[in-house]
């Protein structure tokens, strides 16, 4: 009487497995339908080849076809192999049609190709889908923005920021919007509040635009002037698209993920990347050198250095590798170190202008200014566009004495850098001890025009001139 129950439950079982079995074929035939051919990847590190490999089996696989398809599409999108990972969202977008990362990843894909049209698509999907997610939002409203869709990129961006209030992102988008209908009222403080939050990443050349139109040229070249070393453009966050770095091996890409994240602040996870990086190519002086200045950064000497120096050993002729060795080490107050660094350095690459600087800047340092003339001289003749060998050799020159050849070096400057405040204020510091008032008031007047000067310096300059001439500038 026991076996019959028993036997009906194993059969019950049976059913289940073949049901399952049945639907994880079919799973896998519709997944094979989208399977691109595998990429050429003769050339690819090796760990990106495995890894590549790895997940297209997953993909073939009789059960867990569908999530294997879903992690092949992520190694290909992060290692830029992005018809292969197109065509796999395309797949996943009707086999999990409830996924809003599919199309959203899609998107982003086919807007970095410039197919605007299709890639509204499947963020209007995703919005759908996803409604609270910020990042597809912003996205939405800029690509109907570059769409010329205004009213609907407004609307996107509204959106945006009921999710997010204040979101520098939607409120420059808004502003654009403003800007181009002539609203400048409207645009100001959206753009004023984006400058605050953002210290000038965002909003500087539209803002500096906005209050030339207004008839602000002052406060449009006090902004241009200050913020004119503030940095690239940098995307809004987007978790889903940002986590794919976790399935990179392609040493570029990582560098570029780590340059980005050291500069939003995350040091640790920039160095996690680099390292991933120099792992899988080990030879690659580039981010062998990326991970060394990090780790100087980071207060790691001993890691810095280790990395620095294998730079000098695996391309002797990459004077930066050189150049930061030396300093790590003199940092550390291994001087006599150093100085052997930077002669090697410069042996290996004697048309460097950055270490014949340095090694200028050494010899001064420790007194042998007859030996670092010379250097100085070797560095602006191989960089004759840059303004700081000109000042610090024309900084020399005056504390020996030697003024008109001091002045010459600051002229020189300008010369590389139009309005350098250093050498301007140096050549009207001049102008006024030697007298020359018509001088004086010349380089004053470019003074005025160039915001970059501080201003204890420049009341230093007001009150030495009122001093001098017995009225002010």
């Amino acid at each position: 009487m026991t076996r019959k129950p028993a036997l009906i439950v194993l059969a019950g079982v049976f059913v289940i497995l073949g049901a399952w079995g049945w639907l994880s074929h079919r799973a896998q035939v519709r997944v094979a339908s989208f399977l691109p051919d595998l990429p050429p990847l003769d050339q690819a590190p090796p760990a990106l080849r495995e890894r590549v490999v790895q997940a297209d089996a997953r993909a073939r696989r009789t059960f867990g076809a569908t999530k294997g398809f879903g992690e092949l599409a992520r190694v290909y999108h992060a290692n830029g192999f992005f018809d292969e990972a197109a065509r796999c969202y395309t797949g996943l977008e009707q086999l999990q049609s409830d996924e809003p990362r599919w199309p959203h990843l899609h998107a982003t894909i086919l807007a970095g190709y410039g197919e605007i049209e299709p890639a509204l698509v499947l963020w209007e999907k995703t919005c759908a889908l996803a409604p609270d997610y910020l990042a597809a939002q912003l996205r939405r409203g800029d690509s109907l923005l570059k769409a010329n869709h205004p009213t609907e990129a407004a609307a996107a961006y509204e959106a945006a920021l009921r999710l997010e209030a204040n979101n520098p992102y939607a409120l420059i988008g808004l502003a654009r919007i403003d800007l181009e209908a002539g609203r400048y009222d409207q645009a100001r403080p959206r753009l004023e509040q984006v400058v605050r939050q953002t210290n000038y990443t965002l909003g500087y050349d539209l803002i500096v635009s906005l209050y030339e139109r207004l008839g602000l040229t002052q406060r449009a070249t006090e902004i241009r002037s200050m913020a004119k070393a503030s940095g690239a453009y940098r995307d809004p966050a987007d978790p889903w698209l940002d986590s794919l770095i976790e399935e990179c091996f392609e040493p570029y890409r990582l560098s570029l993920a780590a340059g980005t994240i050291a500069r939003n602040g995350d040091q640790a996870g920039a160095r996690r990347l680099l390292e991933r990086a120099v792992e899988v190519a080990p030879a690659d002086v580039s981010v062998i050198y990326q991970l060394g200045t990090l780790l100087v950064a980071m207060g790691d000497r001993d890691g810095a250095r280790w990395h620095l120096r294998r730079c000098t050993e695996l391309a002797p002729d990459f004077a930066d590798g050189w150049a930061n060795l030396s300093a790590l080490q003199a940092s550390t107050g291994d001087t006599a170190e150093a100085d052997r660094t930077l002669a090697t350095g410069l042996q290996n690459c004697p048309q460097s202008p950055g270490l014949h600087l340095q090694y200028a800047r050494r010899l001064r340092d420790s007194g042998r200014i007859g030996e670092a003339v010379p250097e100085f001289q070797a560095s602006i003749r191989l960089r004759p566009n840059e303004p700081e060998a000109f000042i610090e050799l024309g900084t020399l020159y005056i504390k020996q004495g030697r003024d008109a050849e001091g002045m010459a070096q600051m002229r020189g400057a300008l010369v590389a850098e139009p309005g350098n405040p250093t050498a301007l204020s140096m050549l009207a510091m001049q102008a006024i001890t030697s007298g020359d008032e018509a001088e004086a008031a010349r380089w004053f007047a470019e003074l005025r025009n160039q915001p970059r000067v501080p201003r204890e310096q420049a009341a230093q300059l007001r009150a030495a001139f009122q001093q001098q001439f017995g009225h002010a500038p």
